[in-house]
């Protein structure tokens, strides 16, 4: 555990990359972006945050872009992949063995291919295979990067024919700003704040309505990298149909979190609210959190801002360094060798 100063130090460095999500969201929409045009499906190829960004993006267009867009987390690309198939290889590092994998299968197969990264091995493919190249920002934690690789994705959506989300995104910045400032330590008794100290001291279930899902997998990697604090996801369809059994059976540090949107049906609404009044039946007190905002966009993006912030208040209260991902870096570098040594 680190000491009070230094935790104090971290946690300004890790709040200045947070803050930085919607700054990042704006170079990115800003971006001149030479983007193919014509392809008929899109694969995003990486892991962890990068993946999660991909998630995101393809939550907000499901219903507004006739192309499908698939998120793979995987070593290779699907087997349908092919030259009408748009690839982006999405790898903060530029050195995730997975998203290298990916990109070199993608390449021999022919498919047209966009890199987005830091540096690294990828970057160095991509140049020698003259592929369109993204470059991101060094010097921050790969998960902070997110606001880059949302806006970026976003404006390749747009700049290739698809829909005007990326417009939308350049009109949400103020939007954004105003919204962090209400949520943050700008804000003494900040929404932020409340939230984090009902989850103090419990293990996290974080469940969302269909088109927040990703942004509950955003929530729950969050709290473990930020707040080194174990938390589960899910959909509150599952938790409906499956899961409330395992809520009825006995007391637990558990703690609900049941996220949807102020837009939702009312179908949808009623369905929450049944949902919390079961869970209170059992003896659980489920946190109830509404998004609000005019646009899909809009929510998904209030969405990750209020779980970054949760986890960072989280962090400060269990006195631990947000910044320290030393068990992450010792998973990488051991796959990494064995899959070296494996010629792979």
């Amino acid at each position: 555990m680190p000491a009070k100063n230094e935790q104090h130090s971290y946690l300004i460095k890790m709040a200045a990359e947070v803050d930085g999500f919607v700054d990042g969201l704006k170079k990115a929409a800003d971006a001149d972006l030479n983007v193919p045009v014509g392809f008929k499906q899109m694969c995003i190829c990486g892991v962890g945050a990068s993946a999660i960004a991909g998630d995101i993006v393809a939550d907000t267009v499901l219903t507004t872009w006739n192309v499908p867009i698939y998120v793979i987390r995987s070593t290779s690309v699907p087997n349908w992949v092919n030259e009408d198939t748009l690839v982006i290889a999405l790898s903060y590092s530029g050195n995730t063995k997975e998203a290298l994998m990916m990109y070199d299968h993608a390449e021999a197969k022919g498919c047209r291919i966009i890199v987005m990264a830091s540096g690294g091995k990828l970057t160095d493919k991509c140049r020698r295979n003259g592929n369109e190249l993204i470059v991101m920002p060094e010097g921050i934690q790969p998960r902070s990067a997110a606001g880059y690789m949302i806006g970026y994705l976003l404006n390749i959506i747009e700049s290739s024919g698809g829909p005007d989300v990326n417009s939308e995104l350049k009109d949400l910045i103020p939007v954004l700003r105003e919204y962090r400032e209400s949520i943050w330590m700008h804000n003494a008794e900040s929404r932020a704040q409340r939230i984090a100290e009902k989850l103090r001291g419990t293990v996290p279930v974080i469940y969302a309505v269909s088109p927040l899902s990703a942004c509950a997998v955003r929530f729950r990697h969050q709290i473990n990298e930020n707040a080194k604090m174990i938390a589960f996801n899910g959909t509150v369809t599952d938790l409906d149909r499956n899961e409330i059994n395992g809520w009825s059976g006995s007391a637990t540090i558990c703690k609900p979190v049941l996220i949807y949107e102020e837009e939702a049906p009312e179908t949808v609404k009623e369905a929450v609210n049944g949902t919390a009044n079961v869970l209170r039946s059992y003896g659980s007190e489920p946190e109830v959190i509404m998004i609000d905002g005019r646009t899909s966009l809009e929510r998904s993006l209030k969405a990750v801002m209020l779980g970054d912030y949760v986890s960072l208040f989280l962090a400060s209260m269990n006195c631990v360094d947000p910044m320290d991902v030393s068990s992450i870096k010792s998973f990488k570098n051991a796959l990494s060798t064995l899959l070296d040594q494996k010629g792979l």
